[in-house]
């Protein structure tokens, strides 16, 4: 598992390089050591005050050596992940707040203070960004290690051929929802009066081509390194199929595509908390700040837009399995 979560921080990486460069700001600025190893110290402690330290650093052994662990192990493992996760949220959480109560009180109307401001919000927002990206690595990794379990738990019996259902009907209706969704947008950006191709318009604002490749960076490869995207494909088709599944395969899928969702929502995050740092870094001209808050919500959009799509699979998942 250690190879996967070295190759988990790739594309972190450079998805957050890119975010952070896209919004204005400085490389450095995200870097922040005493804030990264506060998180990190804090989290470690926590797990293994838990009791769940030695199941834990079981994702940091051998891929020969995971594959060969037993169901009750792999059970463990996946709990441990889960607590992980859990954990990990409220120790990032905790440093944010006290410097926000140390700034907060030591705030006053000196214009000295008030040109600090900007960056010690940014400095608050570091500990938040870290979170997300190391959540994206434990659900990565937690997606595998559940894979695992459900096929080990798997049922000797291969599934039983079952019959296509007539698929036409499923495609109309989930193109007549695209329809739909977009005419709803159309519909809203005239009556709001923004409808406009123009410089400023809803629909040239949205399409922010490096966003998406910044949230397509983020996920992507992180299904990919969890060995389970022939899952999320098989999902996709199996929207459009209509076909029958057993109870692993539905596990399977479920796995993969809450997963996706969870990625989608922390990738929006890291992508936001990045241009919010940029912003709050960089305070000089207060009139781009409007601008580049509207920039820094567009993953937002992408990440509800995807997961109102992965929540329409997740209930066909649900439905092909009745």
């Amino acid at each position: 598992m250690t190879i996967y979560l070295l190759l988990s921080i790739i594309p972190l990486c450079i998805s957050t390089v890119l975010a952070i460069l896209t919004s204005g700001g400085n490389i450095l600025e995200i870097l922040d050591w005493i804030s990264f190893a506060g998180v990190v110290i804090l989290f470690v402690t926590a797990i293994f005050i838990s009791g769940y330290g030695k199941d834990f650093c079981r994702i940091f052994s051998s891929r020969k050596k995971f594959e060969s662990l037993d169901l009750q192990k792999l059970q463990k493992t996946d709990s441990a992940l889960e607590f992980a996760s859990k954990i990990l949220f409220y120790t990032a959480i905790l440093i944010p707040v006290l410097i926000l109560i140390y700034t907060l009180r030591n705030y006053n109307n000196d214009s000295e203070i008030y040109s600090h401001l900007g960056p010690n919000c940014a400095a608050l927002l570091l500990s938040i960004l870290y979170l997300s990206l190391l959540e994206m690595i434990i659900y990565t990794l937690k997606s595998k290690a559940r894979k695992s379990v459900i096929l080990y738990m798997a049922e000797e019996k291969k599934s039983e051929s079952v019959e296509k259902k007539d698929n036409h009907q499923s495609i109309i209706k989930m193109l007549l929802g695209i329809v739909i969704f977009i005419a709803i947008c159309i519909l809203y950006g005239y009556v709001s009066g923004v409808y406009e191709w123009g410089k400023h318009s809803l629909f040239s604002t949205i399409l922010n081509i490096p966003v998406i490749l910044i949230m397509i960076i983020y996920v992507v490869p992180l299904i990919a390194i969890s060995g389970n995207f022939n899952f999320f494909l098989a999902s996709i088709k199996t929207t459009f199929s209509g076909r029958k599944i057993n109870i692993s395969q539905k596990n399977l899928y479920l796995n993969i595509v809450q997963t996706t969702m969870r990625l989608n929502w922390y990738a929006a995050f890291s992508s936001a908390v990045c241009g919010w740092i940029g912003m709050l870094s960089n305070l000089e001209d207060t009139s781009l700040l409007a601008p580049n808050l509207s920039v820094s919500l567009i993953p937002f959009f992408y990440a509800t837009c995807l997961n109102l799509f992965l929540l329409l699979i997740e209930i066909k998942v649900h439905k092909a399995s009745e």
